[in-house]
């Protein structure tokens, strides 16, 4: 995933070190994000590989990692959690964190057809929470005494994101300028228009598809029972008459009340 200042990459090799070297307890980005847990380099792998948490790589133009985002599935089907980290304080308000979730949030959204996706922000960090009123996304709950620092509990935010509201956000605005980004369509949309061209016209031309037997047993078009009025019986055909007949007396036809609004 490509963006002005950063690339998110799939990690291999020495980046599952460097992630686990981001979020380790006590490290800046864990201090701020509140998040304690205690993860090596083999957990950090394990985790991604049985699908428990996906984290990307955050590189600058010139390759460099300097930190990463994850998401994980949370709640009903199209939700997810996401989080990141940029590993050293020297790298931060540069807007490299901010358009990696950017990134992030919008391949959810445009490629694995989130619905929602939640962010949980500690309640002392300012730089976060600023970053955060400047999106689209949702102050949805508070969570008390969720984390402890400094020999003190600490409230946490909850903020959401509705699929609707991130596409809305996508058009630049003076009061969103953070997820005014948007990737990228994988295929344009002149291949998809063609690629069906081409199968309708092979469909067309061959007529070689699986469904071919069941359209040799359908019935033909004159095997349908007529319609109605395409063949009357001699009843329907007297009563016709007959109404005929009425029409043509002098006696005043009665009016019919319309049906009361909401009657069956």
């Amino acid at each position: 995933m490509q963006g002005r200042l950063v690339t998110l990459e799939w990690p291999g090799g020495d980046d599952w070190a460097a992630i686990a070297s981001w979020l380790r307890p006590g490290s800046p980005a864990a201090v701020l994000s509140g998040d304690w847990e205690l993860l090596g380099a083999a957990e950090v792998e394990a985790a991604n590989r049985s699908g428990r948490v996906h984290h990307l790589v955050i590189r600058t133009k010139d390759g460099d990692g300097i930190g990463t985002v994850s998401y994980q599935r949370s709640g009903r089907i199209g939700g997810f959690t996401v989080g990141g980290a940029i590993g050293s304080p020297e790298l931060w308000r540069r807007g490299y964190g901010a358009e990696a979730v950017v990134l992030l949030v919008d391949y959810l959204f445009h490629q694995l057809d989130a619905h929602r996706v939640q962010v949980t922000t500690a309640g002392y960090n300012k730089g976060i929470i600023r970053l955060m009123t400047k999106t689209p996304f949702v102050v949805e709950g508070i969570l008390r005494d969720h984390c402890y620092l400094d020999g003190a509990y600490h409230d946490s935010i909850v903020w959401g994101l509705l699929r609707d509201e991130h596409y809305a956000s996508l058009k630049p605005s003076e009061d969103n300028r953070v997820l005014a980004v948007g990737l990228e369509d994988f295929v344009d949309g002149d291949d998809k228009a063609q690629a069906r061209a081409v199968l309708a016209e092979h469909l067309t031309t061959t007529g070689r598809t699986a469904l071919a037997q069941f359209l040799d047993e359908a019935p033909a078009p004159h095997d349908k029972a007529p319609a109605p009025h395409d063949k009357a019986t001699p009843d329907a055909a007297a009563r016709a008459d007959g109404l005929h007949d009425t029409a043509r007396t002098d006696e005043p036809v009665p009016a019919v009340a319309a049906p009361a609004r909401g009657a069956a």
